[in-house]
């Protein structure tokens, strides 16, 4: 016999996340991608008062919400229905060196602070052809390693 946590629901051997638990996913992601509530609630058409409501797991969340606020992060769906991820000690540097459609799916959450700080400057940078030679830079730079590597 296994003992879970109430706010857990066992189907099988599947863990399926409470909606207090979807919350505080949600909480998580947008402070480590530097989105403040507002700016979220705006983006998914809800009050931020709502948006607090769905982080401290007093309001249930709609299969239709979770689209619409994964959406506005910029992550999969799947992000809130999946209960852990194992823990990466090392992975390949082809996952940060090739351009995906949804890079999102790509990053390992959360963010280290390294990462945080660095997302938050980029975003500060208004323009565009500043952000695109920085982004440009720093494929370089992480080119010039590869090589030295293969």
């Amino acid at each position: 016999m296994s003992i879970i946590n109430e706010d857990e629901i066992v189907y099988g051997l599947i863990m399926i996340k409470s909606h207090k638990e979807i919350g505080a996913e949600i909480k998580r992601i947008r402070k480590a991608l530097g989105i403040s509530q507002m700016k979220l609630a705006e983006e998914v058409g809800v009050s931020f008062q709502q948006i607090q409501k769905y982080e401290k797991g007093i309001n249930k969340i709609s299969v239709e919400m979770i689209q619409h606020i994964a959406k506005a992060l910029g992550i999969s769906a799947n992000t809130f229905f999946e209960k852990e991820k194992p823990t990466i000690v090392s992975e390949p540097f082809t996952k940060y060196y090739f351009k995906k459609k949804n890079l999102m799916d790509e990053i390992s959450l959360p963010l280290n602070q390294e990462e945080i700080t660095l997302l938050q400057l980029f975003r500060k940078i208004e323009s565009r052809e500043i952000r695109e030679g920085l982004i440009k830079q720093l494929s370089g730079v992480a080119e010039l390693k590869r090589q030295k590597k293969g």
